[in-house]
């Protein structure tokens, strides 16, 4: 998924915060890219946090079944995504 769905706001909250200050599994990914395990709740964890724009891509990843969701800059921007 494209890094252009997270907002500027989130992207420094990774890029300057320890792992384990996150509000679920997942590491850096290459120079610009972050990769997390999406389980049945891990969308709804995002619900009433600040991180909205992440929050909105782990619902869509969830709603699809998808097991791990990949942050990357040279991803296309997925089109029922917002982006930033």
């Amino acid at each position: 998924m494209s890094t252009s769905h997270l907002s500027s706001a989130t992207k420094r909250f990774l890029m300057s915060h320890d792992q384990k200050e996150w509000l679920t599994v997942g590491g850096p990914f290459g120079d610009m890219g972050w990769i997390f395990h999406v389980d049945e709740d891990a969308a709804f964890n995002f619900g009433n946090r600040r991180f909205k724009d992440l929050w909105r891509s782990f619902a869509y990843a969830a709603d699809r079944g998808y097991d791990l969701i990949l942050f990357d800059d040279v991803e296309e921007p997925v089109r029922d995504l917002p982006v930033y």
